[in-house]
């Protein structure tokens, strides 16, 4: 048999021997050229072949194809889901779950003392194990796959898949043929078999041609968590349809297999009635039922690993067995003993082998691994005929599945993470080399959303034209099948148009139709101890009694309490005994005018008032709201109907006017209303008319300002700004006075209030003395646009009564006249005080004297560094009156008063001057 050119040279026996660096370095170079591998950007294998009398060159990627895989139409749902929807469960850290369990153990189990580090660790192993399990689980395989057969001159074909909450009940539907060439699912919603643990893996014997009496018949070997079973396909002819009825023919236990859980199994191609089975230990054996008598014998001895992964394939060579590990590929012939041959070995450590697989038709064994694709001849294994890098995450889940299409093998690389099928069209050529005729492609999703699923399954009718079509399902977390028909294609006529089939299902049976719903309805069962504490409670009496038990209110009362409620109204600020501290409206004084509600709410506005009724309708209908009155008898109003409009555009000066306009939102007149339903109509808007009625005006008890000083506190302290103005010290500004809007003291976070030590005065403590010094003279109410700042300690600068301010409007002649001379009020703005005299004083007063004062001599520099004498001043003359402001003259600059701090004139004032640089040697001549 021909084959790429590779490296193939035996290493001698000098050669194994070698160690070290010697032994790595042969390595190196030798391993990487054992087989052709085709990646994608290399230039992978080329040889020279004859050619007529010339030789030229080829390659072992062609990049040409006759035929190309396309979709017939849109993947369909032809079996709904029948498990719940998972469980996601929370969010935490291991010390967090260690927290909630051991608060579990102490509240279900109080005996039970558990320390809280035995639950950390047990709680840490378990994390890791089910980490471990996700990421490679040895026991999982793949669970959907197609049974066919040929009986009374008819092809029948089931697809068997789990059904059920746990998946332990196995399910065969029949499937039909639409127009030759699409495959259809005809759903059954009764299964066939029920097994006592959950199904891990089904695996469906080859095609049997001929199925009667004293014949073949096919099989189904079903693997769950407590034994492996081989079930065999009987069918039971019946005039409407073809129902199945399997009888199990071998039951393998844990107990049969070495006391070790089974993680594969395969079917002979030669006898339906044969399998093996592989467990955990790498143990083979092979069961069969010869007229009926189950026979289970062991016929390989595993050899001990660290990974317990081990798969198996039946070889279409008789009596064959293919095996895989984690890092190597046999072949076992049981009738050769118990002992295997190597057909290929792994050497990149992080590399391992998924699923291996035969092919009878081309007799060449798929081999693949979490790197590459690997095509070996069954009659010569020494080296693969071609390598392809398949480029996906390491995933121990990859498997291959490989089927004839138009006289050519062509293999498909699934996973079980992932949707991704990628096709690989590799077979022998004319010249009987392995090539790779076209580049890798992926076929269109059968599922979406893409994500982890259960397995897949590919079917083609045993028919010539049956080469050309293929169906491939696919089974979901959840247990719902998906089926996506293809067609092979030639290159020319791959783009053409096929989505005329689209969407071809049949429709689900009522029972089949139930399975879905009540799978989407139910949750995931998380125990007894997984619910909460609740209590249920009835509210219907409460929603009866407040809108069905209506009983009918008495007109008269009614009458008479809108008619005192709005006889009080006008009156309300006059008579009220509680202090209102906030504006109120309309609502709020209809609502404290009338008697009490019989239900409180914690809002007035839901609560209601006495006009909340038909006479308080008609009342306001005819215009019977005292609104004048309340308005002339309110110190301060305000009318807010234009904002009101800006929410509610319907409202209008008068209640019948709004209510024309929200009549609007009436219900359409119908046949089928009530009276009743017509009479709450009207009621509802009248309701609402009055409420927005109710809602345009507000009131307070006082004007927005400041208050008047009418109480004893206030008094004393206006006396201490009146002492203060007649001292000689600093003026402490006036605190600020606060009206409607009062801050309150807030504290920091420490719990500590910001009120300093010894401080009495709260309005201080928000009112800084910055803040109090800008707003001491500015009067609430003035325009500040009138406002003259007038400096008190500038002389030149002219009175502020003489500056020109805007005209204001004249005081009435009975006005009393405020004289500037008198004790400032708190409308005056605050200025220094001024000792009373005889004449205004254009700047602060000086000090009264009885002599005037001595003008200042200037300081004589000192020689030495002793003291500076200074010239006695003369006493001043003692006396409280000041002087004639003529006769003392202007006093005396402030400087005159300050010393000096320079002892002599001048730049510099009596310091040594700097010393001189020393002068800088210009360089003479040149070069």
């Amino acid at each position: 048999m021909d084959a790429w050119p590779s490296y193939c040279h035996e290493r001698t026996s000098s050669s194994e021997k070698a160690k070290g660096k010697a032994r790595a370095k042969d390595e190196r170079l030798e391993n990487p050229w054992r087989y052709p591998v085709v990646e994608h950007g290399s230039l992978s294998a080329a040889t020279l072949k004859k050619k007529g009398r010339r030789l030229e060159w080829t390659f072992a990627t062609r990049g040409q194809s006759k035929h190309k895989l396309v979709a017939s139409g849109a993947s369909v749902q032809v079996f709904p889901p029948t498990r719940p929807k998972p469980w996601r469960p929370p969010k935490a850290t291991e010390s967090q779950r260690s927290e909630q369990g051991a608060h579990f153990l102490r509240t279900c189990y109080p005996d039970v003392d558990v320390q809280a580090e035995l639950i950390r660790d047990q709680i840490m192993e378990d994390t890791r194990a089910t980490q471990q399990i996700m990421r490679e689980d040895p026991y999982a395989g793949n669970l959907i796959d197609v049974s066919s057969f040929h009986v009374a001159r008819k092809n029948l074909a089931y697809l068997a898949f789990p059904m059920g909450e746990t998946n332990c009940q196995l399910n065969m539907s029949p499937l039909v043929v639409h127009s030759k060439t699409i495959i259809d699912l005809k759903p059954t919603a009764t299964p066939v078999y029920s097994f006592d643990t959950p199904i891990r893996q089904i695996i469906a014997s080859p095609h049997v041609t001929d199925v009667g009496k004293g014949k073949g018949a096919p099989t189904l070997a079903v693997r769950t968590m407590g034994a492996t079973t081989l079930l065999q396909v009987n069918l039971a002819i019946d005039r409407t349809m073809y129902r199945i009825a399997p009888i199990p023919l071998i039951t393998v236990r844990r107990s049969d297999i070495g006391d070790k859980g089974a993680v594969d199994m395969a079917i002979s191609p030669f006898n339906s009635c044969m399998g093996y089975v592989v467990n955990s230990g790498g143990d083979i054996f092979r069961c069969s039922a010869p007229q009926s008598n189950p026979v289970i014998e062991q016929v390989h001895v595993g050899t001990p690993s660290e990974r317990p992964f081990y798969r198996i394939a039946a070889s279409h060579v008789r009596e064959s067995v293919l095996s895989i590990t984690d890092k190597a590929a046999k072949t076992l012939d049981t009738r050769a003993g118990k002992n295997s041959h190597m057909l290929h070995s792994l050497t990149r450590p992080q590399a391992v082998f998924t699923s291996i697989e035969s092919l009878s038709d081309d007799r060449i064994i798929r081999l693949v691994s979490t790197d590459e694709i690997l095509w070996l001849d069954e009659r010569n294994t020494r080296k693969p005929l071609l390598a392809v890098k398949h480029g996906r995450n390491h995933d121990t889940t990859l498997q291959s599945f490989t089927r004839v299409m138009i006289s050519s093998p062509v293999t498909f690389l699934t996973s079980r993470g992932n949707s991704l099928v990628t096709v690989y069209d590799v077979s022998r050529g004319n010249d009987n080399l392995v090539y790779l005729h076209d580049a890798p492609y992926s076929l269109p999703p059968v599922i979406r959303p893409d994500g982890a699923h259960l397995g897949h399954a590919f079917f083609q009718q045993p028919t010539a034209l049956g080469s050309k079509y293929l169906s491939v399902f696919q089974l979901s977390g959840r247990g719902s099948v998906s089926l996506l028909n293809f067609q092979a294609v030639s290159g020319d006529s791959a783009a053409k148009d096929t989505a005329s089939q689209d969407g071809l299902r049949t429709e689900w049976p009522p029972e089949v139709k139930k399975l879905g719903d009540d799978a989407d309805a139910a949750r995931p069962d998380l125990g007894h101890l997984a619910g909460r504490a609740h209590m249920v409670v009835d509210l219907q009496p409460a929603y009866e009694k407040m809108f069905m038990d209506r009983d009918e209110p008495d007109l008269v009362a009614q009458t008479d309490a809108v008619y005192d409620t709005l006889e009080r109204m006008p009156t309300f600020w006059q008579n009220t005994d509680v202090l209102v501290e906030h504006c109120l409206t309309t609502f709020d004084v209809a609502a404290r005018s009338g008697p009490d509600p019989d239900s409180v709410s914690r809002n007035d506005w839901f609560t209601g008032s006495v006009l909340d009724s038909a006479p308080g309708h008609r009342a306001l209908s005819q215009g019977r709201l005292p609104h004048a009155q309340l308005v002339r008898n309110t110190p301060w109003h305000l009318d807010i109907a234009s904002f009101v409009r800006r929410i509610v555009p319907e409202l209008e000066e008068s209640a019948q006017s709004t209510l024309e306009k929200l009549s609007r939102y009436d219900l359409s007149d119908d046949s089928g209303r009530t009276a009743a339903s017509f009479r709450r109509e009207n009621e509802a808007r009248s309701q609402l008319a009055l409420d927005l009625s109710l809602a345009c005006d507000t009131y307070a008890h006082k004007r927005p300002g400041k208050g008047t000083t009418n109480n004893f506190e206030e008094d004393l302290l206006n006396i201490s700004r009146s002492t203060e103005a007649m001292s000689l010290g600093d003026l402490d500004p006036s605190p600020v006075q606060f009206s409607f809007l009062r801050p309150l003291v807030k504290s920091d976070p420490r719990g500590l209030s910001f009120t300093e030590e010894g401080e009495v005065d709260s309005v201080k403590t928000i009112a800084p003395l910055g803040v109090r010094l800008l707003l001491q003279e500015w009067d609430i109410g003035t325009d500040p646009y009138e406002y003259v700042y007038c400096d008190p300690y500038d002389e030149t600068a002219e009175s502020a009564n003489r500056i020109q301010r805007p005209a204001k409007p004249a005081l009435p002649k009975d006005a009393p006249t405020i004289k500037e001379t008198g004790p400032p009020t708190q409308t005056q703005i605050q200025r220094p005080p001024a000792i009373a005299s005889s004449t205004v004083a254009r700047g602060p007063p000086p000090i009264a004297a009885s002599q005037p004062t001595a003008p200042r001599k200037p300081l004589i520099a000192a020689r030495s560094h002793g003291s500076l004498v200074s010239t006695p001043q003369r006493a001043l003359p003692s006396g409280s009156q000041p002087l004639d402001a003529q006769a003392v003259g202007p006093p005396p600059p402030s400087q005159e008063f300050m010393a000096s701090t320079q002892v002599l004139p001048g730049p510099h004032g009596g310091r040594p001057a700097p010393a001189k640089k020393k002068p800088v040697k210009k360089r003479v001549g040149g070069f």
